[in-house]
């Protein structure tokens, strides 16, 4: 059975999804969210979107997969921190919204200071 929703509804999940993202990436203090790369990042900024940077993707199961863009804090280990992260993602939005999630896909794109 797949779960189909309505424009309004899909759009609501999709703020439930994007907040419980970035509840969880501002939680661990080491990364900071960016726009998705070169058209995401030219589309965010014209419409000056800052909820939407996680690309949210469903597979024909109505499983997600998702793709972040982050910056991470100088000095971490990145792939622990990411794996840490994934982790975190995975368990709060299976937890809250009953979805399963079969992969986050987290792209280092910068090195911040804090």
């Amino acid at each position: 059975m797949m779960l189909v929703l309505k424009k309004g509804q899909e759009e609501r999940s999709n703020m439930l999804l994007q907040t419980v993202i970035a509840i969880c990436i501002s939680d661990t203090g080491d990364f900071k969210l960016l726009p998705p790369r070169s058209v995401g990042r030219l589309y965010s900024i014209l419409i000056r979107d800052e909820i939407n940077r996680a690309l949210i993707h469903y597979d024909d199961e109505n499983n997600l997969s998702i793709d972040l863009f982050v910056a991470i804090v100088y000095n971490k280990c990145i792939p622990q921190k990411c794996k840490e992260l994934q982790q975190l993602i995975k368990n709060e939005i299976e937890i809250i919204t009953g979805q399963t999630v079969s992969a986050i896909h987290i792209y280092v794109d910068a090195i911040c200071v804090k």
